[in-house]
């Protein structure tokens, strides 16, 4: 099968984007609050001495969050409509499963906003939106993913994706992973005491999983030569 390429803009891009900016900016943010004393110094992957939510509550560090998370819920909005339509792309004649690609995505980008909008600002109502932004937006986001594998999956399977093996065994592993580490929150919220490092380190290793998986569908979009159309070439298709 002759890969899929054709004139238009460049979705891998826009993939890298989706996994490099909020890890940057997450990061970033980190260091400005242990720097300014607001937060302990500590590998938070592995001591969960603070979660990611708190790198964005205090002084400059709340302003570099939110200006650098809002943009990035507008990037992952725009990855997950090239997702789908990517899929077409390499022949993937289930419609409906492009629409939970995108609609899925769609949902989770729009969560990520009501969470970074809500962050740092007090009162049990900004907390509820909070608490609710970000585990709809993982949910949602992850969801996605899990479509977006099993299409390729099966299209791997009839011989009609041009996408590296490599890179399939990639996605499946890292989905396999965060499946794991959602589950492996479950007795930990419910059965251990001192359980906010645990669920800390948990949050940050499942959310860098979760960006990762965006740069490998970069990878995949680049190596089987995939252009998204602009609007006119939709209209004109």
């Amino acid at each position: 099968m002759s890969t899929p390429t054709r004139p238009g803009h460049d979705p891998a891009t826009l993939a890298f984007a989706c996994f490099l900016l909020p890890v940057a900016v997450v990061h970033a943010c980190y260091a400005i609050a242990t720097s300014a004393g607001y937060l302990p110094l500590c590998v938070p992957y592995v001591d969960g001495c603070t979660s990611i939510s708190a790198t964005g509550r205090y002084g400059v560090a709340y302003v570099v969050f939110k200006a650098g998370i809002l943009p990035t819920a507008v990037l992952l909005a725009l990855f997950w409509r090239a997702a789908a339509d990517w899929l077409g792309a390499l022949g993937d004649e289930s419609g409906r499963a492009r629409n939970w690609v995108r609609w899925l995505g769609f949902t989770g980008a729009a969560f990520l906003v009501l969470y970074t909008v809500a962050l740092g600002h007090k009162g049990e109502f900004y907390n509820l939106m909070r608490r609710f932004g970000v585990t709809l937006y993982f949910g949602a986001s992850y969801l996605a993913v899990i479509v977006l594998v099993r299409r390729l999956e099966r299209l791997a399977t009839a011989g009609s994706a041009a996408v590296p093996r490599r890179l399939l065994r990639a996605l499946v592993a890292l989905a396999t992973v965060l499946l794991a580490l959602g589950l492996g929150s479950i007795p930990v919220s419910n059965f251990v005491a001192d359980k906010d490092p645990i669920e800390n380190a948990i949050e940050w290793v499942f959310t860098l999983l979760l960006f990762a998986c965006y740069g490998l569908v970069g990878l995949a979009f680049r190596a089987t030569g995939f252009r998204q159309p602009g609007r006119r070439g939709r209209a004109s298709a």
